[in-house]
């Protein structure tokens, strides 16, 4: 079973933004174990923030009980993987669930990005637009994929990267934790290096702060990961807080 992470750092902070009333982002992580979860809830009447709470709680309790059990069999790569993905189904079924048992849930949903590190490895797994990026050599690389319109629109050959920054549709997504019975959960194996920094998020930072102003405020400020996570959310409100702000940074 996975050691404890003992020198991995990580630092998070979610904030409500400039034009939201509440939060609907929701975050957890475990130091020790190397686990962090982050979601982005949907939904009126603060429904959005329950599946958030809902499957950030789930999912990180699962990760810390797969991590702690003691056990002489070893784990695979592809039996970590799996457990994520089944844990991520097992708690879009609890939102759904709940949604269909009161009334005032009924339309909730969110995103999900969890990732679980393990030596030199990470593993992780994704639902929606929420993403984890890799900040390696002064830069930034995206890990996951949108589930999203604009993504699709992109993969056509419709809108490049640049263009869709500024599309109307940039915010329906086409897959999410809750909205259905089922949920496919995307999944991914990647090695680390020393000193690489994990970065998860909403899309209230990303559609508010460029992926070349992620990676220059992460370098200034690389020293500090706490302060480097407050810095990402306060550029985010400064070019306007659209959305709540979620930021975890993970540094091995």
């Amino acid at each position: 079973m996975p050691e404890a992470q003992t020198r991995l750092k990580i630092a998070g902070y979610t904030d409500t933004g400039r034009r939201r009333d509440y939060n609907q982002d929701h975050i957890g992580f475990d130091q020790g174990l190397g686990i962090a979860v982050l979601a982005d809830g949907m939904g009126g009447h603060k429904a959005g923030e329950v599946a958030a709470h809902m499957t950030v709680k789930f999912v990180l309790d699962k990760l810390q009980k797969l991590v702690l059990q003691e056990t002489s069999v070893s784990i695979t790569g592809s039996q970590l993987l799996e457990f994520i993905s089944n844990t991520i189904s097992s708690s879009n079924t609890e939102i759904f669930r709940a949604q269909q048992e009161e009334e005032a849930y009924m339309g909730m949903g969110t995103t999900i990005v969890a990732t679980l590190v393990v030596g030199s490895q990470i593993y992780v797994g994704h639902v929606g637009d929420s993403r984890l990026y890799l900040y390696r050599n002064r830069e930034v690389k995206r890990l996951t994929k949108d589930h999203s319109l604009i993504q699709d629109l992109i993969d056509r050959g419709f809108y490049t990267e640049r263009e869709a920054r500024g599309a109307n549709v940039r915010h329906v997504v086409t897959r999410s934790m809750g909205t259905k019975s089922d949920v496919d959960v995307d999944t991914a194996e990647v090695p680390l290096l020393p000193y690489d920094l994990l970065l998860l998020c909403s899309d209230g930072l990303t559609d508010m702060v460029s992926d070349w102003q992620i990676a220059e405020t992460i370098n200034e400020n690389i020293a500090d990961l706490d302060l480097a996570a407050k810095k990402l959310i306060a550029l985010a409100n400064q070019n306007g807080g659209k959305d709540n702000i979620s930021v975890i940074l993970m540094q091995t």
